[in-house]
C-alpha cells in the first residue's frame, strides 16, 4: 500500500509560490523567536543590572559629594586661619573624593539615564553637581594649594621683584571665574520642578556655595589685577599716587595734594617725582569731559582745585582730572592712578610696624593719622615748603617700607582688603582688560548702576571751609527703610554733623586748620539714593547757623541731594532726604566718605501700621 507521502513527493518539490512563500514565513518567525526572545530576556536583565549600576552609583556618588563637601569646608577654615601646612592633604582628600563622584557620571548608561522621564533630570542634576565639584577641585583648590603655603615677595638677581607667583594666582582665579560662570549657568537650567527633593536641596546648596564663591571672586580677581599694574606685569607702567587729605574732606576722602610719580616694569618699582599742589595750576579749569550733573552738585571748583578733584563720589572721574592735570601742567600722562589716605596707612603700619623718618621720628599705627592731618600744621603753622618736605619723607619711608616686604603677605592683604572696602583705597588704570576686573569691586571706586544685592546708599562730605578743620568734624547717618509698602519701597536719610574742637584749643587753631573766615565753618553734604530711584522729600531738621539745599539731581544713575550747612563750635546739624526706590528685597548698605572720625551709620526698619 502506498503512502499518501510518497504519492505527493513530486508535487511537494513543484509546489506552487503561494506555499514556498508560507514556509518561508515560517522560517522567519522561528528565527526571529529564537533571536528576539532571548534578546528581550538579556535587555530585561540588562536593564534590571544597569537601573542596579546605576542605583548604587548614585548613592555611591552621595557619599563621595558628602565628603567632598567636607573637605571643602575644612579647607575654608585651614585657609581661614593660615594653617597652609595641612591644605594640600587636604586639597588631595578633596581630589580623591571628587573624582569618585565624578567618575560613574561619565558612563555611557548614566548618561542615557538622563534622557528617562521622570528620572532623567535628577540623574543630570547630580552630574552637573558631581563635575563641578571635580573641576573646582583640578583646576583650582588643587593648584591654589601649592601655591598659597609658598606665595611670598621674593626678589630676583636684579633686585626686581618675582613675579612669578602673582601670575600663578592670576590664572587660577581665572580659570576659577570661568567654572564658576559655567556651573552658574549649568545650574540655572536644571528644571527642579522636575527633581525630588533631596536632588533639588543639593542643587540648591551648591547654586549658594557657587553664588558665594561669585560673590568673593571680584574682590581676589581686582586684588591681583590691582597688584600687577602696580608691579608693571604687563611692562613699562606710569603709575600716579595720590594720597588724600581727610582733614579736608571730599566724596572719596579729601584733597590729593600730595603725590607720587612710580616707574613700574616687571617688578621694577622706582620714585620718579614727588609733586605737591604748589607745582600744578589751580587757577586753569581742566577741560576733562564730565557729566553735566556733576558740574552742577560740585561746581567749578572740581575742574579748577586739585583738593576738590575727589569731590564725586566716582574714583574715574577724579583720576580723569588728574590723569588731564598731569599732562597738561607737567606733560606727563599716568598709565594708573591709584589713591589712598592716611587711615589706610594706620591700617598697614599694623602689619609692617612703624616706619622712621629722617631725624628718627617714628610713625606709627597710633600716631600716623594725627601726625600727618593734624600735628603737622601745628608744627609748620603756614604749610609751604617744610609741611611738602615732611609729607614727601613720610610717603618715601612708607613707601619703602612695603616694598622690603618684611612682613607677613597675608596679613598684609587682609590689611589691603580692609581699607579697599573702606573706601580708603581706589584704582583705575588705562589699561581695559585689567580695569575690567575691577569692576564689581570696591577698587574701582563707584557706585553699583544697579541694586542687585545690595541698595546702596551714599553719604559724603566735601570741605568748603578751605581748611584741614574736619579733623575735629564728627558725623553720624540712620537710615529708616520703610518696605510697608513693598512695590514702593523707601530710604530716608538723616545726617547728623558736629563740629567738637576741644576748647584749649578754639581759639588758638593755627591758619592752616582754621577756616578762611575763623570760627565759622562750611561743610556740603551730598545725599545719594538707591539706582533709579527718585527723591520724595528734603528737609533741614536743624540748621545750625544756617544751612541750604540743592541743587537736586540725578547723578550716576541715581537721585543726589546738596545740603550746604554752616556750623560753630560745638553746634549741631541735622539734614534729611528721602528717596523712593524700586521693588527689590535686597539689603541696604550705606556708603560714606572716609571720615578721621569715622560716620556711625544706623540702619532701621520702619514700623508698618
Amino acid at each position: 500500500m502506498t503512502t499518501p507521502e510518497f504519492l505527493l513527493a513530486p508535487e511537494r518539490q513543484h509546489r506552487s509560490s503561494g506555499s514556498s512563500s508560507r514556509r518561508r514565513k515560517r522560517r522567519r518567525r522561528i528565527i526571529f523567536h529564537s533571536i528576539f526572545w532571548p534578546l528581550l530576556a538579556l535587555l530585561i536583565i540588562g536593564s534590571g543590572l544597569a537601573a542596579w549600576w546605576l542605583a548604587a552609583s548614585a548613592l555611591a556618588v552621595r557619599d563621595d559629594l558628602e565628603v567632598a563637601r567636607a573637605q571643602v569646608v575644612a579647607f575654608q577654615k585651614a585657609a581661614d586661619e593660615r594653617r597652609f601646612e595641612e591644605l594640600q592633604p587636604i586639597a588631595d582628600e578633596l581630589d580623591a573624593a571628587a573624582s569618585s563622584a565624578a567618575a560613574p557620571t561619565a558612563n555611557p548608561v548614566w548618561r542615557m539615564a538622563e534622557l528617562v522621564p521622570g528620572v532623567g533630570e535628577n540623574v543630570r542634576a547630580v552630574r552637573i553637581i558631581a563635575e563641578g565639584v571635580d573641576d573646582v577641585s583640578q583646576q583650582v583648590v588643587q593648584p591654589a594649594s601649592g601655591l598659597v603655603g609658598e606665595f611670598g615677595i621674593s626678589r630676583d638677581e636684579s633686585g626686581a621683584l618675582d613675579l612669578e607667583p602673582l601670575r600663578t594666582a592670576t590664572d587660577i582665579a581665572a580659570d576659577a571665574q570661568a567654572i564658576l560662570d559655567g556651573l552658574e549657568a549649568d545650574l540655572a537650567g536644571i528644571d527642579t520642578d522636575a527633581t525630588i527633593a533631596p536632588v533639588s536641596d543639593a542643587v540648591t546648596q551648591f547654586g549658594d556655595v557657587v553664588e558665594s564663591a561669585q560673590g568673593t571672586l571680584p574682590g581676589i580677581n581686582a586684588a591681583l589685577a590691582g597688584a600687577g599694574a602696580m608691579l608693571g606685569i604687563d611692562g613699562p607702567q606710569t603709575v600716579l599716587l595720590a594720597f588724600e587729605n581727610n582733614a579736608e574732606a571730599t566724596a572719596l576722602g579729601g584733597g590729593p595734594a600730595a603725590q607720587t610719580l612710580l616707574s613700574v616694569d616687571d617688578g621694577t618699582v622706582k620714585i620718579d617725582r614727588q609733586v605737591s599742589s604748589t607745582e600744578l595750576d589751580t587757577q586753569a579749569p581742566i577741560g576733562t569731559e564730565i557729566d553735566e550733573s556733576a558740574d552742577q552738585l560740585y561746581n567749578d571748583i572740581l575742574r579748577t582745585e586739585i583738593n576738590a578733584t575727589t569731590s564725586r563720589p566716582d574714583f574715574p572721574t577724579a583720576a580723569a582730572l588728574l590723569r588731564s592735570r598731569w599732562d597738561r601742567d607737567l606733560g606727563i600722562t599716568p598709565n594708573t592712578v591709584v589713591m589712598t589716605d592716611p587711615i589706610a596707612v594706620s591700617r598697614i603700619l599694623e602689619v609692617t610696624g612703624p616706619v622712621s623718618l629722617p631725624g628718627g621720628e617714628q610713625l606709627t599705627s597710633d600716631n600716623v593719622v594725627s601726625k600727618l592731618l593734624n600735628e603737622i600744621y601745628f608744627r609748620y603753622p603756614e604749610g609751604g615748603a617744610e609741611s611738602d618736605a615732611y609729607f614727601a619723607a613720610a610717603s618715601a619711608a612708607m613707601f619703602d617700607k612695603m616694598m622690603a616686604g618684611d612682613y607677613d603677605v597675608w596679613q598684609m592683604a587682609q590689611a589691603l582688603i580692609d581699607v579697599t572696602n573702606s573706601g580708603s583705597l581706589m584704582m583705575w588704570t588705562e589699561n581695559e582688560p585689567t580695569q575690567e576686573l575691577f569692576a564689581g569691586s570696591r577698587l574701582d571706586g563707584t557706585l553699583p548702576h544697579t541694586n542687585l544685592g545690595a541698595t546702596v546708599l551714599g553719604v559724603y562730605f566735601r570741605d568748603r571751609s578751605i581748611s584741614k578743620i574736619d579733623y575735629y568734624l564728627h558725623t553720624g547717618a540712620k537710615v529708616t527703610v520703610d518696605t510697608c509698602t513693598p512695590e514702593a519701597p523707601t530710604y530716608t536719610v538723616e545726617v547728623t554733623l558736629r563740629m567738637d574742637i576741644p576748647a584749649d584749643l578754639q581759639f588758638s587753631l593755627p591758619e592752616y586748620i582754621d577756616s578762611r573766615e575763623p570760627g565759622a565753618y562750611r561743610t556740603e553734604v551730598f545725599l545719594y539714593g538707591p539706582a533709579g530711584g527718585s527723591t520724595t522729600e528734603v528737609a533741614v531738621p536743624n540748621p545750625a547757623n544756617g544751612a541750604t539745599t540743592g541743587p537736586s539731581v540725578i547723578d550716576l544713575g541715581r537721585p543726589a541731594e546738596k545740603f550746604t550747612v554752616d556750623m560753630v563750635n560745638g553746634q549741631t546739624a541735622v539734614v534729611r532726604a528721602t528717596f523712593a526706590g524700586t521693588p527689590d528685597d535686597a539689603p541696604v548698605e550705606v556708603r560714606t566718605t572716609p571720615m578721621i572720625n569715622r560716620t556711625g551709620v544706623e540702619v532701621v526698619e520702619a514700623t508698618c501700621g
